[in-house]
């Protein structure tokens, strides 16, 4: 592929020519001079395809030269167009004129009705001109038709207008046929009125669209090849859907509000930026806008994702919810489903889990009659701007100011006590046993020790107590003893911390939750503002060492590991199930146990002194996390969760 810029401004649009042929380019480039002196305002590249055995239809030169163009907008025109002069030249001359799009007043398509645009066909669409961002939220143009791929594109742009900027597209329609026809075309018009029969039919617009379509067939003597393909379609849903796949937006949810505000954000933003990377239609939408999220049922979704969204609670019958949505419905969770038991347990059809801890996943599934099935999908890790572009093999480690660093808050387990005095005695006794179960064993997880505790507190005969057998009041009594679960991890976290602080080491902790009492005679504590989730890169891209305690995830891993790793910062974690399966301890990161912290602190100053052992271990932790753990392999682990459901 070759990228050739020949003009480039402050412009408004982006005028690409794709050059499939070689012949043509030299025509193409003198055709080019001449457009930018009549308008130096519209920045004008050519794309050469004809070298590229990768792309074999135009909607892929398309999506390819979208990562060059540096404009908002965009427009397209084959090289035999361009030199025939088959487009729209002074239509985009004024266009260009504009410094912003509401500028240009007259918006031709806004006459033209979503009804009124699948009757006409791409011939008819002499000119388009869309959004950059716009056009890669929708997954780009169908890499899977051979032609006409932007009139499909544009009745995409009509049906998910709603959650797209207010100027994401202008286009013109001529009032005859202004372009070449391909018989390529029918596969696009078949597919095109099959997608949206549904609509068609329910305005009985079906039988008169179909009509239109094959009498503009017939007059191009293709009437047979459309019948075909449009029958072949219909009776191959497989195909259809494979047609139809990576082009309907998953709709991401969020509330920012159930977690870490600035967590929440990113993990969205990340995914989102993901899907646009990987040429997979996403749309996100806050979950308080209720009006714009139902406004998806009357559009093709492919799934509903909920990054521990509220939308899932609010399913009142006799309201519009988020049932109305025909697709399958997913909860992303960071926390204990017990912990936000109110998100999971309300009727949600084809409603499905996914969790960053395995124990979490079960439980899940388990214990909600909801939850249809859980996976485990982990979120993923990104690399600090300031890394962007730097090899694994230069030396970047004289650049890091931070020998030790902590990403994460402080709670004072003791002022969690007050919580156990306010629970039944029954209960009390119950949480009285978990605390001593896990201080003694920190591997268990929090379902583990409370079965646990069950088997030491009652004999065999009393099973039957409706603490153990019955499932509702089993999860109200778990949910009331989640306390046991804050508890224990803020004990921990405090005794690691203190371990290493007694043993004189300087460790760089964020946030005003670090200015407790408790730790205010530690000198090498040392406190700095509050990050967000971009400057927490940065933090782990200055830190030799990355300390990880998790949040009591015994078969889960976090966000921590893994933007650790892609910042080549080692790091240093207390165990978990899922640990061990992704990574080598002392190959890609170093494994500590809670309970045994008597070599901790040695161990920290052994690779702190030890810089090329500690660099061989991030650079195959980084090109472990590269390979498996991107944001775009979530994209990808979300595809197959969902093309295998049942």
């Amino acid at each position: 592929m070759n990228w050739i810029e020949l003009n480039k401004s402050k412009a408004l649009v982006t005028m690409v020519v794709i050059v499939n042929d070689y012949d043509y380019l030299e025509n193409v480039k003198k055709k080019a001079n001449e457009l930018i002196n009549e308008a130096p305002l519209l920045n004008l590249s050519l794309i050469g395809i004809w070298d590229d055995e990768e792309i074999d239809n135009y909607a892929k030169a398309k999506n390819k030269a979208l990562k060059y163009v540096s404009t908002e907008y965009v427009s397209f025109v084959r090289d035999s167009d361009f030199v025939e002069d088959y487009y729209e030249k002074d239509w985009l001359k004024l266009l260009s004129s504009c410094e912003k799009m509401s500028d240009f007043e007259s918006n031709p398509v806004e006459n033209y009705s979503f009804e009124r645009i699948i009757m006409l066909t791409a011939s008819r669409l002499s000119g388009l001109v869309v959004q950059v961002e716009s056009i890669k939220t929708l997954g780009g143009f169908n890499e899977y038709l051979q032609s006409a791929e932007e009139y499909e594109l544009l009745t995409r742009l009509k049906e998910y207008a709603p959650f797209l900027s207010k100027y994401a597209f202008v286009a013109k329609f001529s009032n005859f046929e202004s372009k070449p026809i391909f018989k390529e075309d029918f596969m696009t018009y078949a597919y095109c009125l099959i997608r949206f029969k549904d609509y068609l039919t329910k305005h009985k617009l079906w039988n008169q669209a179909l009509i239109r379509k094959a009498n503009w067939a017939i007059t191009f003597e293709q009437e047979k090849e459309f019948e075909n393909i449009l029958f072949g379609i219909l009776g191959d849903e497989k195909y259809f859907k494979k047609i139809m796949s990576k082009y309907d937006p998953i709709l991401i949810v969020n509330d920012y509000e159930y977690v870490c505000i600035d967590v929440l954000e990113s993990f969205t933003r990340e995914f989102y930026e993901a899907c646009k990377a990987s040429g997979r239609a996403a749309i996100v939408v806050n979950g308080h806008k209720r009006d714009l999220i139902y406004k998806a049922r009357q559009m093709h979704i492919s799934a509903v994702l909920g990054i521990q969204s509220g939308i899932f609670s609010d399913v009142d019958p006799n309201k519009l919810n988020i049932n109305s949505l025909d697709c399958p419905k997913f909860i992303n969770i960071f926390d204990h489903p017990l912990y936000i038991s109110y998100l999971l347990m309300f009727v949600v059809d084809r409603f499905y889990c996914l969790a960053c801890d395995g124990d979490y996943a079960k439980f899940a599934k388990s214990n909600f009659n909801s939850v249809k099935d859980s996976f485990i999908w982990y979120p993923g890790g990104k690399r600090a701007k300031s890394l962007k572009g730097v090899a694994k093999d230069i030396d970047i480690d004289e650049n890091r100011e931070y020998d030790l660093s902590f990403l994460g808050s402080f709670t004072d387990y003791r002022s969690l006590m007050s919580s156990f005095y306010k629970l039944p005695k029954g209960e009390r006794i119950i949480a009285n046993a978990m605390l001593r179960i896990l201080r003694k064993d920190s591997s268990l997880s929090y379902d583990k020790a409370y079965k646990k505790a069950i088997d030491e507190l009652f004999r065999e005969d009393e099973y039957t107590h409706e603490i153990y057998n019955d499932r509702k009041q089993r999860l109200v009594t778990m949910h009331h003893l989640w306390p046991v679960a804050r508890l224990v991890s803020a004990y921990y976290r405090e005794k690691v911390i203190r371990k290493l602080l007694d043993d004189g080491l300087t460790i760089h902790v964020f946030g005003n939750s670090w200015k407790s009492p408790v730790l205010k005679d530690y000198k090498k504590l040392i406190i700095h503002e509050e990050l967000n989730y971009n400057e927490a890169l940065e933090v782990y891209a200055k830190s030799k060492i990355s300390l990880n305690i998790f949040a009591w995830h015994k078969d889960g891993l976090s966000e921590r590991i893994f933007n650790a790793m892609f910042n080549n910062s080692l790091c240093v974690t207390d165990s978990s199930k899922a640990l061990k399966e992704n990574f080598k301890d002392k190959e890609e990161l170093i494994v500590y146990e809670l309970d045994k912290l008597e070599d901790l602190s040695e161990t920290i100053r052994y690779y702190l002194s030890n810089k090329e052992e500690r660099i061989r271990i991030t650079n195959n932790a980084y090109e472990n996390v590269k390979a498996n753990h991107s944001w775009k392999k979530r994209v990808q682990e979300f595809e197959d969760i969902l093309e295998n459901l049942d």
